[in-house]
């Protein structure tokens, strides 16, 4: 029997197939149609002519040593029945599906399905081992001659030249000059950006296969004869432009490398006219600057192909030692098929499917082309586990609006070709705010308050209760010492108070007297207080006796100790402030060591309590915990909220803020309704043993792990996770946590707000696509005091709405339920227990210390356990000085920094690792050193002794690969080792020990030591 080696494609091909179940995955169906009096024993003459005429359609195949070989096998014969109309695609279906066995044979079928007299569909599905593109024209061509002759209607086939010499393997030459192409290349990641992907699918390896679906459509037949001409006047192909336009749209997914995998035919002048495969996929990786015209670009992705078009014989797994075989080349590919004119068979009526999808698809999604005289077809093949099909429907439409703007205007840059429609362009917006809230202040809502609920208790602190009557009087009282002192509308008025009732009036006494408030925490250090007094330009504070000396040498200073004991009189706000006065100013980290005061107007402050008031239902009975800290801007909702509504606030003291157990005996002792936390508190309150059916909880200020909002929501009455920047005044939206949630989502713009995910240009991304979050509306700050560049870098206007946006800095993406999904910072600020970190302004402090010489600062640890988080520091000490301890470090630090920004760990590096363009790379930084005892030596176990099988099998290794020894653990890839090498490994195993190793094992684990060990589980497992 005459045995033919495969080529080094088909070679990759048996190998996936034999790793893991494929499907249908290398099936490549056709189907014809025919109307009118079709001769079925012509046409199943035709058949067999045919698959006389081509060898490879009977071909199966034999393994001898570990190396596959092509043999001759059953011949495809004509299967003929009956088939309902209304069940004709559902046949189609699971013939298409059906499974080849490609050791007995044939790799090919033919079905006749008859769905009435005068009506019948040929299908044929061949196997990509034995089939390619190309095939399919030649099959068809050759088929409607062999019919044509056996009807009678014309001559016979032109008999094909005797077949070449049997196909040899690759050549040394060959070979090694594809290793040097690929060796500068880039390969392409195991995962894409897509819009649409489901939850999760971006995270991981997208190069496998799974059940999937298609999206169709033709090109519009102008847009298609546009682009010819466009590609023309950009001297590339039809193909290569149209690859450019797929790549061009990766890129604006957000993938900084985009890469496609390409099939490329390996046909050569002998294997004309003949059935086979004759193709190789190869990838295309490329990385554009977004400002580069699409012209431009066009030129470089032909210039990438053609450069790798002398290499396309080469299988990537066999040039590229790191590579491993595998069902595609990248998860996005690109198939381009010029196809012959519609064949015609004679004396019937024909339509051809020439691509039918055979129901599994293979990486994220497979655009295969279909350029015919009559039509250009689009056929998107998808796997449905990682786009639906409505995904798959949405990036089709980006493709055709992208090459209808690439026909527009070719010059354009990349980041510029518009690609979206009108529903994913536009801003997502949160319902139409209330009616009062057009031209709210907040000593407007109060005053409304205090007169309608004089004597219920306002404010419960330091064991006494407030009525809003005694409330106001104290508040204006204070309001008028504040007016005498000049304060009116704009004027920043400092708060440097601990927690207590006078804290809170001394805040509702500057907005009654029209003022804006500076909240000034007492344990801030003295040169960080000094800066943002002298910064903000207080002329006044309000203190108490023990935090005078906090702001005392910054202007005036009033005192707030006898508030509630002088007897005071009502009085009415002083000077009405306008929504776009100043209500409050509030400093924040800074990315260059300089903490920067965020300016909000009272607008943006009634705009976020009137939101909230109606989001959550807000009424007189509600009682609040206040357990934050009034230079934390979200303060502002826990005491204002409840004070314009009637509520009543309780202040936590100090102490009772750091210790769940006391906090949850408020939370009983009161009745608390309502409680805002950080996720970090709300940890230490279940610790406590929380349980409050009754309890609406708000969790915000950084991120809300899953586990954390499960275990919350069970012992909640309602659970809402809440989201926004200092900038746009406390919460921009929020989303109520289901119980038993499967996913945290920051939820929906709130009221008066509307949001934005943009990519690097400005532009919206695709619902889907990871981006930058952008907020506009009615809560946006006024800017950054003092800071016009940085407020003009930060405060943008959206150029198509008019909408002005405050660019976060958060990453994020809009899900397909039109929720908001937060995936962390594209800079370098980070959020620890609730509190806003740039850890530039930590580093900046950090090597203000004469012993460090450079510095790095992360945090360390997971984020779905905050309590076991750390904010880093990794320095580089100067050799001609005393290394400071870590107590001392923090010390210093204390100085300049608050306690939220000191390091609770310092890892000394010699040199901090940095990236090609010369920054610091914070990937790249080492978890923080810490003790553990009772691990195991490095090394343990390494010098265990050889037994029978590890020597058998590192013997197979040495002869296969040529190698007078191996190590335990040598890597065999990087011996040499490549797909060809594996099989015949795995033959010999077979035959000399006896264990049938699954191929898998090899690339999962690639060294003796781990083949060994699946050898012996192989063994243990036949003897059971």
């Amino acid at each position: 029997m005459t045995s033919i080696p495969v080529r080094p494609a088909q070679h990759g091909l048996w190998i996936n197939e034999r790793l893991a179940p494929l499907g249908a995955i290398h099936h490549m169906p056709f189907a014809v149609r025919f109307e009118g009096s079709l001769d079925i024993p012509a046409l199943a003459a035709a058949v067999a002519d045919l698959t006389a005429r081509h060898p490879a359609l009977s071909q199966t195949v034999r393994d001898e040593d570990g190396v596959p070989v092509l043999v001759p096998g059953p011949i495809p014969e004509l299967a003929v029945r009956r088939c309902d109309p209304g069940r004709l695609e559902a046949e189609l279906a699971v013939e298409c599906a059906a499974p080849f066995d490609l050791q007995a044979g044939p790799p090919a079928r033919f079905v006749l399905l008859r769905t009435g007299d005068r009506s019948a569909t040929l299908l044929v599905v061949a196997h990509h081992l034995v089939f390619d593109g190309t095939s399919t024209d030649l099959l068809l061509g050759d088929l409607s001659t062999a019919y044509g002759h056996r009807t009678g209607a014309g001559p016979a086939p032109e008999p094909l030249p005797a077949p070449a010499a049997v196909p040899a393997g690759l050549g040394e030459a060959e070979l090694a000059a594809a290793t040097a192409h690929w060796s500068d290349r880039p390969l392409p990641a195991p995962a894409v950006a897509l819009p649409g992907l489901a939850e999760g699918a971006g995270d991981g390896s997208q190069d496998g296969v799974g059940p999937g679906a298609a999206a169709a459509f033709d090109l519009d037949p102008e847009l298609r004869a546009e682009l010819a001409v466009t590609a023309e006047k950009l001297g590339v192909t039809f193909f290569e432009l149209l690859l450019t336009a797929v790549q061009t749209l990766l890129l604006r997914y957000g993938n900084e490398r985009p890469a496609t995998a390409v099939g490329l035919g390996t046909r050569g002048p002998d294997d004309t006219g003949r059935i086979g495969m004759y193709a190789n996929e190869l990838p295309v990786v490329t990385a554009p600057d977004p400002a580069l015209p699409f012209g431009e670009f066009a030129r470089t992705v032909r210039a990438e192909v053609r450069a790798c078009s002398p290499h396309r014989g080469v299988p990537l797994a066999r040039a590229v030692r790191s590579a491993r075989p595998a069902v595609t080349a990248a998860p996005v590919t690109v198939t381009y098929r010029r196809r012959i004119a519609p064949v015609d068979f004679a004396g019937v009526r024909s339509t051809i499917d020439w691509v039918l999808f055979p129901g599994t698809a293979r990486g994220a999604f497979r655009l295969h082309l279909l350029d015919g005289p009559d039509r250009f077809g689009v056929l998107l093949m998808h796997r449905t586990e990682l786009l639906s099909p409505a995904a798959a429907e949405r990036i089709a439409d980006h493709l055709r609006r992208l090459l209808a703007a690439v026909v527009a205007a070719p010059g354009t840059p990349l980041a510029d070709l518009p690609f979206l429609g009108e529903s994913e362009s536009a801003p997502l917006h949160g319902p139409v705010p209330a009616a009062d809230a057009a031209g709210a202040t907040l000593p407007a809502l109060l005053a409304a308050a205090f007169a309608a609920h004089r004597d219920r208790i306002a404010l419960t602190a330091d064991g006494r209760d407030i009525t809003y009557a005694e409330l106001a009087a104290a508040v204006g009282g204070l309001a008028a010492r504040l007016t005498a002192a000049g304060v009116g509308p704009g004027t920043v008025v400092a708060v440097c108070a601990e927690r207590s009732a006078e804290a809170v009036a001394a805040v509702l006494a500057v907005q009654w007297a029209g003022g804006a408030h500076l909240p000034v925490d007492p344990a801030y250090p003295a040169e960080r207080v000094a800066f943002v007094l002298g910064d903000a330009g207080a002329p006044l504070a309000l203190a108490q006796r023990r935090t005078a000396d906090r702001v005392a040498g910054h202007g005036r200073t009033l005192l707030l100790d006898d508030l509630f004991t002088t007897p005071a009189a009502e009085v009415s706000p002083a000077a009405a402030p306008s929504p776009a006065d100043l209500a409050y100013l509030i400093y924040t980290s800074g990315s260059t060591g300089r903490p920067k005061g965020v300016e909000v107007p009272h607008g943006a402050l009634a705009h976020l309590l009137l939101a909230f008031r109606d989001l959550l239902e807000s009424a007189p009975g509600d009682v609040w915990l206040a357990v934050t800290s009034l230079s934390f801007d979200i303060s502002a909702l826990e005491l204002l909220l409840p004070l314009i509504t009637g509520g009543r606030v309780v202040v936590a003291g100090e102490e009772q803020t750091r210790d769940g157990r006391a906090l949850t005996g408020l939370a009983g002792q009161y009745g608390v309704t309502h409680l805002q936390a950080t996720p970090s508190s709300w940890r230490l309150m279940l610790d406590a043993g929380l349980t409050a059916p009754g309890l609406t909880a708000l969790s915000g200020g950084e991120a809300l792990p899953l586990p954390l909002a499960r275990a919350l929501r069970e012992r909640v009455g309602r659970l809402w996770n809440v989201y926004g920047p200092t900038e746009t005044t406390i919460w921009s939206t929020a989303a109520e946590v289901p119980a038993g949630p499967t996913a945290v989502t920051v939820g929906e713009p709130i009221a008066g707000t509307a949001v934005l995910v943009l990519d690097p240009g400005g532009h919206p991304v695709p619902h889907g696509v990871t981006g930058e979050l952008a907020i506009g509306g009615a809560g946006l700050a006024r800017g950054y005091r003092g800071r016009p560049e940085l407020t003009a870098a930060r405060f943008v206007t959206d150029p198509v709405t008019g909408l002005r946006l405050y660019r976060t800095g958060d990453l994020a993406r809009i899900r397909p339920d039109g929720t908001l999904l937060c995936l962390g910072r594209i800079d370098d600020q980070v959020k620890l227990r609730g509190h806003r970190i740039e850890l530039g302004e930590v580093e900046t402090r950090v090597l203000e210390h004469p012993a460090v010489a450079a510095a790095a600062a992360a945090v360390s640890g997971s984020a779905d356990d905050p309590g076991g988080q750390v904010l880093a520091v990794y320095p580089v000490w100067r050799p001609d000085v005393p290394v400071p301890t870590l107590s001392e470090l923090r010390a210093f630090l204390a100085l300049t920094l608050p306690d939220a920004m000191l390091p609770g760990a310092v890892h000394a590096l010699p040199a901090l690792p940095l990236t090609p363009n010369g920054k610091t790379d914070r990937r790249a930084l080492p978890e923080p050193v810490r003790e553990t005892p009772g691990d195991e030596a490095p090394g343990a176990g390494a010098d265990e002794p050889w037994d029978e099988i590890t020597t058998e099998v590192a013997a197979v290794w040495c002869e296969v690969l040529g190698l007078p020894s191996i190590g335990l653990d040598d890597d065999v890839f990087d011996l040499g080792a490549h797909s060809l090498t594996i099989t015949r490994v795995a033959a010999r195993i077979r035959d000399r020990i006896g264990a049938e190793v699954p191929l898998h094992v090899f690339y999962e684990e690639p060294t003796v030591a781990a083949i060994a060990d699946a050898v012996t589980v192989e063994l243990l497992t036949g003897e059971q």
